[in-house]
């Protein structure tokens, strides 16, 4: 079968329902029937390209197979574990079934700008809420632009509830729920362990820079709380769901930093293209109300839009204020919009005793330091490279021990040693490996989670490559390569066409860092969420991700528009480049582009 997905006739879906699509029968149904049946269904009503099967395949196994043996090993902790404080990402009764995981959603769009560019998208498409605004993220700092920009946005929202009522004759309020997971350090060190989390009282908004509470009363039913698992169990994921039929994922934080990030943006519909199949919206909200909402009701699963002969438009009760923000540069979307096979891919946090620089790095002292620690907190899992039964590492693995061509990975941060082995072995095996990284970004999280950082992980990375290179000529000719390109904040490409002068604020289109988490898999295999690919959120940290299955030709734009947007920031590591047995320096002068390298035995290379 070709590497073509499923997609709609037109890119621009109505309202309320986009066009449906032809199912593709599978002829090889004899694979699927060892599988459960709504995950056999997945593989034979979608239309799936070989290595998206092949991957998918491994994902379900790899997931099962762990899961498995973490249940043996976990037996007997749930009958001891209250069900009024359980929570779906709590580490001892995690099970997620592939069945739950694997959908199929209309992806509607990708952009990329700064985390304040993406707080503009995510304010803008709020707008669009008539019941509820569900906006979850890791950090959230009181002084920052996207927090100054949220607060407008909910003094408009309020602003516009009350010109609703005033059209429909009603008095309903607009739910919002902010939920974060750390807004400073003294906040996590004095935060309560409890899975019920934190309600902030309205006295204590100011805080967290937001408005007068009184001018929400009667328009907005907020709700502020927080979860924190000492000491290092972070809630890292971010997304934002509008009504539970618009879902934004970002990367970027409420927060000041003025780095590079995307968002993905996925729609949900009462009747999906393929009867009876998930979409990953659904999910999403799933899961949201199993972790913010335990021990409370769940709320509907879809909210029917009100019929309204005068509706307010998105620019009038001060909308035009949040609508004429800039808000990212977004990929062709009549190239990109429709529906494509999905799988949503969670991580629990674990709030067990981290390795603490220097000792991550000695096995033995590190072993009795954890052993002594797990006394007293949680334990975490004893080999990081068997920690494979949440969604989120089985599909990293999966991805890349499945690819035959090439992985692009996208990341701030390298220090998970599962994922760095995994990049190794897949250069070996002559696959083509490109990393962009940045380098002494949030040094001290690395030391206190990873008890590295990213700079040694990488030296590291081309030293074992290296070696290999150096000691197997013989294997050498059929290998790939291992291209790191690290930005570089002194490098600044030419102003916009827009800047007219240096003095302009250019500081939505320029980064100081990247701060994107994407992987990209023989180009059709695709990651996006919060996940790094650090030790962080292979362990202690809570992630929310997003697999998709596409075409070259959609992959790609993804990949371009992150080229775009950092080129003339990029330096080549020093090392890295082509393995061919140890013939010499590589003279690589040129940084990422958009398109994937090939390898040197290629003769079109």
């Amino acid at each position: 079968m070709t590497d073509q997905i499923s997609s709609s006739a037109s890119p621009h879906p109505p309202p309320s329902q986009p066009p449906a699509i032809e199912p593709c029968v599978c002829r090889d149904t004899t694979r699927h029937s060892n599988l459960p049946p709504k995950v056999a269904t997945w593989f034979t009503s979608l239309r799936l390209s070989d290595t998206h099967k092949r991957i998918a395949h491994a994902f379900c196994d790899t997931l099962q197979t762990h899961t498995a043996k973490s249940s043996s090993k976990n037996k007997g902790k749930n009958a001891i574990t209250s069900t009024s404080t359980s929570r779906l990402d709590d580490p001892s009764t995690l099970v997620h079934p592939s069945e739950d995981l694997l959908s199929e959603t209309w992806v509607n769009s990708y952009d990329v700008g700064t985390g304040e560019s993406l707080t503009n998208l995510q304010c803008a498409k709020s707008l669009d809420a008539d019941h509820e605004v569900i906006l979850v993220t890791g950090f959230l700092h009181p002084a920052s632009p996207s927090v100054k920009a949220l607060n407008r946005t909910l003094e408009v929202l309020a602003t516009r509830q009350t010109l609703k009522n005033v059209r429909r004759g009603t008095s309903n309020t607009l739910k919002v729920h902010l939920c974060f997971s750390s807004s400073g350090f003294l906040q996590k060190v004095l935060h309560t362990r409890n899975p019920r989390g934190r309600i902030w009282k309205e006295k204590e908004w100011v805080k967290l820079g937001l408005g007068d509470p009184a001018y929400f009363k009667g328009k907005l039913d907020l709700t502020v709380k927080s979860l924190f698992f000492r000491p290092v169990g972070l809630l890292h994921g971010k997304y934002m769901i509008v009504d539970r039929r618009i879902l934004i994922v970002p990367s970027a934080n409420l927060s000041y930093e003025e780095w590079l990030e995307g968002a993905t943006t996925y729609y949900s519909y009462p009747d999906p293209a393929t009867p009876g199949m998930m979409d990953v919206v659904k999910q999403f909200v799933r899961y949201w109300e199993s972790v913010w909402m335990v021990g409370e009701e769940a709320g509907p699963e879809y909210y029917e839009r009100p019929l309204e002969t005068f509706p307010v438009t998105p620019h009038e009760g001060g909308g035009s204020i949040i609508m004429d923000k800039y808000k990212g540069t977004p990929v062709d979307e009549s190239q990109w919009a429709g529906w494509a096979p999905t799988v949503f891919l969670p991580h629990p946090e674990q709030a067990s005793f981290p390795p603490v620089w220097p000792i991550g790095e000695i096995r033995i002292i590190w072993a009795i330091v954890r052993t002594f620690m797990g006394l007293v907190l949680e334990k975490g899992p004893k080999n990081d490279e068997t920690y494979l039964e949440n969604p989120q590492n089985a599909f990293i693995m999966a991805a890349i021990e499945g690819a035959e061509e090439s992985i692009y990975l996208h990341t701030p941060n390298v220090t998970a040693k599962p994922i760095m082995n995994a990049l190794v072995r897949a250069v070996k095996r002559g696959i083509t490996v490109e990393v962009v990284t940045s380098m002494g970004m949030m040094k001290w999280e690395q030391l206190v989670t990873a008890g590295t950082t990213t700079e040694k992980c990488l030296r590291k990375l081309v030293k074992d490559v290296g070696y290999f290179r150096d000691n197997t000529p013989q294997g050498a000719i059929t290998t790939g390569g291992l291209f790191i390109y690290q930005f570089s904040p002194t490098r600044r490409p030419q102003l916009p066409p827009f800047v007219k002068n240096p003095g302009d604020n250019h500081k939505l289109t320029w980064y100081d860092k990247t701060h994107v988490k994407c992987l990209i898999v023989d180009e059709q295999v695709v990651m996006l969420g919060s996940g790094n690919a650090d030790r962080a959120s292979w362990v202690t940290s809570q992630e929310v991700n997003v697999g998709l299955f596409l075409n070259r030709a959609k992959a790609g734009l993804i990949r371009q528009a992150l080229v775009d947007a950092l080129a003339g920031r990029l330096e080549v590591y020093r090392g890295s480049g082509w393995v061919r047995g140890g013939e010499g320096e590589d003279e690589l002068g040129f940084g990422v582009d958009g398109v994937p390298r090939k390898r040197r035995n290629d003769p079109e290379a």
